[in-house]
């Protein structure tokens, strides 16, 4: 075994570790297939250098087969690691009972109105006109229409 096979195959398996810390440092960077993929090279190359230069066909299959494990690891673990968050569509039914905030004057039986909720801009109708800058509650809708109601102002302290 050559001193470069030896420093090459180290040299890699280090770069895959580092990997691997990157990834459960900051989950879903997605590191971990190539960092096994790299392990399991530098490994090879440690420990049987002649595969890579007499049996290419079996250094192939044995990355393939460390991708392979890498990822029936990584998709669980990442399923588990993955932050839980709302749904990312909005509907009528996920607005309704927040707080919007007019940014266009709300008129009854007018689609003029608009609101501003989640940081979404959606076309409001009210029983009363209801000026911009108001705080609104979103009591139902239909189709892309908020139907709001406005809100007390808030209180200054």
């Amino acid at each position: 075994m050559s001193d470069v096979s030896i420093l090459v195959g180290a040299l890699i398996i280090v770069i895959g570790f580092v990997m691997l810390l990157a990834d459960i440092a900051h989950p879903g960077l997605f590191l971990l297939i190539p960092a096994a993929v790299l392990v399991a090279a530098g490994l090879m190359l440690l420990l049987a250098p002649d595969v890579f230069y007499t049996n290419t066909v079996a250094a192939v299959l044995v990355i393939m087969a460390a991708g392979a494990g890498g990822a029936l690891i990584a998709l669980p673990v990442y399923s588990k690691l993955a932050p839980r968050h709302a749904p990312l569509a909005s509907t009528i039914e996920t607005l309704t009972g927040l707080t919007a905030r007019v940014v266009t004057s709300v008129e009854p039986n007018s689609m003029k109105g608009k609101v501003r909720v989640r940081g979404e801009v959606w076309s409001a109708t009210a029983d009363r006109t209801i000026p911009e800058g108001s705080d609104v509650e979103i009591i139902g809708g239909e189709g892309i229409i908020l139907k709001v109601r406005g809100l007390p102002p808030k209180q200054e302290k």
